[in-house]
């Protein structure tokens, strides 16, 4: 399937993580000081996992340390800024929340693409 990449920056085509784009990218110095990516999620508002209400007021943008495969064959450091968002429903028992994807759900240290690989890779040396 084509899709268009007209509105993509070019770190974030490279990164190919399905669903967020990439703030910043800094060098890294040596094998101590990887490469790091702060990337964010391209999506402007998140359903609340309790009642389901769509939100885009941000309450806070935390950052997360995660692991991830590596990109041009070296380790990088991957911080993800998450949005966590006010809840609008003044019914609902959760007063805010941080978003979730496919790609790192809810508490995840590690990307599910990294999980993939490592699953494939291990059942690949059983055979």
């Amino acid at each position: 399937m084509h899709k268009p990449t007209f509105d993509v920056d070019a770190a974030s085509i490279l990164f190919n993580l399905s669903g967020y784009r990439v703030v910043s990218a800094t060098p890294g110095v040596g094998v101590e000081q990887p490469r790091q990516v702060l990337i964010e999620t391209t999506t402007s508002e998140g359903a609340c996992p309790s009642c389901g209400v769509l939100s885009s007021r941000i309450q806070a943008r935390p950052t997360q340390r995660v692991k991830d495969v590596p990109c041009g064959g070296e380790r990088l450091d991957v911080l993800v800024r998450k949005r966590r968002y006010a809840c609008r429903e003044s019914l609902c028992p959760r007063r805010s929340f941080t978003e979730e994807t496919e790609q790192l759900p809810a508490r995840a240290r590690v990307t599910t693409r990294l999980t993939e690989q490592v699953i494939s890779g291990s059942s690949q040396s059983r055979v």
